[in-house]
């Protein structure tokens, strides 16, 4: 068993199943077993995706053009390799200058495969836009350029298969940024109307990108609701720490994902 909240609550909710996992890695890797058929988990990663499905969704900009290409409404990221780049003779500055410009002046530069709101800068000035690519560049990441959104409030809708389970609200308080780890406080997404516009956009999401089980941020900007980024492995450990309640009925969702996996073995 593992000493993190967050895995213990996944792990326990299929005690009653007969299932046990065998830590390998120190509170990250396990084998979870029924006694006869077994598979690999690392961290809460449970393993229902596929792996392109999976490639896919953490980058930022290959999420968009897979969304695009379907016509799902979402945040258009572009992408900046890095200046080093085997892979692309692409010169990321003057892209990222054009992007600038195309998207008046307001913009976003991030990590394209990143998470938890590191790495990801807000430029509305020119003269910073240089230095914040620069950034990235000398930790060897590659980067990611969109148009900025004011919004109070982020969406995340936790989807299994296709079908939306968990709504939650993040409202930034401190920070332009929606990370609950970094200061966004959690609230209930009550509105019937919201929920039913946000379940659909997440289902047409999961479905395009191919993901049995994830989960889709979506901002409400002043042309309507559009996605931000889709997250193939479903993490809600501050969701957890905020809301105790909602453990019980997450914990459920868990049952069936991992009953799920096993029945794919």
């Amino acid at each position: 068993m593992t000493t993190r909240p967050y895995l213990t609550m996944l792990q326990q909710s299929v005690t009653a199943s007969g299932i046990t996992f065998e830590e390998i890695t120190s509170n990250f890797v396990y084998r979870a077993t029924d006694g006869v058929k077994s598979f690999l988990m690392v961290d809460a990663e449970i393993g229902l995706n596929n792996s392109a499905s999976t490639i896919i969704a953490m980058s930022k900009s290959l999420t968009y053009d897979v969304l695009h290409k379907a016509n799902i409404p979402a945040v258009e990221h572009i992408y900046l390799p890095h200046p080093d780049s085997k892979f692309s003779n692409l010169d990321p500055y003057p892209l990222a200058e054009r992007s600038f410009y195309k998207f008046n002046e307001q913009i976003v530069v991030k990590q394209d495969n990143g998470a938890q709101g590191n790495h990801v800068y807000k430029v509305n000035e020119i003269g910073d836009l240089q230095e914040k690519l620069e950034v990235l560049f000398s930790l060897q990441l590659n980067g990611a350029v969109g148009p900025y959104y004011e919004a109070e409030i982020e969406y995340r809708i936790v989807t299994f298969n296709h079908e939306a389970r968990v709504f939650l609200g993040k409202k930034r308080v401190h920070s332009w940024k929606h990370n609950l780890i970094n200061g966004a406080v959690a609230i209930e997404v009550s509105d019937q109307a919201k929920r039913a516009a946000l379940a659909a956009l997440a289902s047409e999401t999961s479905k395009a990108m191919g993901l049995d089980f994830c989960s889709v941020d979506i901002l409400e900007t002043d042309q309507g609701l559009r996605v931000i980024e889709v997250n193939h492995k479903v993490m809600l450990d501050e969701y957890c720490k905020q809301n105790p309640s909602e453990v019980p009925a997450l914990s459920d969702l868990y049952q069936e994902v991992i009953l799920q996996r096993f029945e794919k073995l």
